[in-house]
């Protein structure tokens, strides 16, 4: 072939690819003109975390309005791997790339949801669905949502306290100490099945899957007296959040690691305190709780009346015998 007939070549090559150019354009233009999108309404709903393990299962699911255009592909993919395609016009339409550590339940995954089953907490991370429509407009859209793979501690937390009993001024220190898990759990303080303080760990760096315990210490002082104000006095940098039913939250101090909080005893003189370590809303555990009480009994005032405002029964016994005699 000459010169002079792989110029022409060349050229219809470029006058069609600028005619297909023109002929999206044109669809393009006319559809936004009529108003007429063949792709919207795109969303992913991708489970917050899921707990590692045989067994153990996650549902993504794509949702996507066409306008009557057909559907060209959905891809999946987690992080920058593709795990799983679906194209209708191939046979079989599904297709399933490697994802190590987990695999895709075909029977359950179609163009709407991938169902990934045995998951560990390195597969942990963004994921992504893409979907395009067919000709001739080619739209694609694409939606990402995180996902956490939960190993939970192997043991319920384990509360220990200084004391089990108490005088009025005196300070009780208690730890709450959770075994490693992925993510580090947070660790709610409950007082008499009130929730009074949570601290929060801080969450793993990208790429960072190693397994952490969590601990939280917390004193206590019981007042004396009714005359101040109860609650939290300060608090870690760590505490994330407060409890505004029991007190106040104050600026947090640097340098403190331990939760402080101040309390008028009940009139029972008794109290129960326990922690609860969660990760996210899959898991949950308490620990054994701790009956705290008072040690001695209120002292008596001088006017003969107990700490109740009562007469103690001697003293009424007393009370009665004088009152007769001085009848008779």
């Amino acid at each position: 072939m000459q010169v002079a007939d792989w110029r022409l070549v060349v050229q219809h090559r470029n006058n069609w690819r600028s005619l297909v150019s023109e002929v999206k354009i044109h669809f393009g233009s006319l559809s936004r003109r009529s108003g007429v999108w063949s792709l919207r309404n795109v969303s992913i709903s991708v489970p917050r975390a899921v707990l590692s393990g045989d067994g153990q299962a996650a549902v993504l699911r794509c949702s996507y309005d066409l306008e009557g255009a057909q559907l060209y592909s959905i891809r999946w993919y987690r992080a920058e791997t593709e795990f799983y395609r679906y194209v209708p016009r191939e046979l079989p339409p599904s297709m399933v790339f490697p994802l190590p550590g987990a695999s895709v339940d075909l029977t359950q995954s179609d163009h709407q949801q991938v169902r990934i089953v045995n998951l560990n907490r390195r597969l942990s991370g963004d994921y992504m669905c893409e979907v395009s429509a067919d000709a001739p407009l080619f739209h694609t859209d694409i939606r990402t949502a995180p996902l956490t793979v939960v190993d939970p501690p192997f043991r319920a937390p384990r509360l220990s306290v200084s004391r089990d009993s108490y005088a009025r001024g005196d300070v009780i220190r208690a730890n709450c100490t959770v075994d490693e898990a992925y993510p580090a759990p947070n660790i709610t303080w409950i007082l008499d099945e009130h929730k009074i303080a949570e601290t929060i760990p801080e969450p793993p760096a990208e790429l960072d899957f190693t397994e952490r315990g969590a601990t939280s210490h917390l004193e206590i002082t019981i007042l004396e007296t009714e005359q101040y104000k109860v609650g939290l006095t300060y608090t870690s940098a760590s505490l994330g959040r407060v409890y505004r039913d029991y007190g106040y939250e104050p600026e947090p101090r640097k340098n403190h690691t331990t939760v402080r909080y101040t309390m008028v005893p009940p009139s029972s003189g008794q109290f129960e305190l326990g922690c609860v370590t969660t990760i996210f809303d899959i898991y949950a555990r308490k620990s054994a709780p701790v009956g705290i009480r008072e040690d001695a009994p209120h002292p008596a005032s001088v006017t003969g009346e107990d700490s109740s405002g009562t007469l103690p029964s001697g003293s009424l016994g007393l009370a009665l015998c004088a009152c007769a005699l001085h009848l008779l």
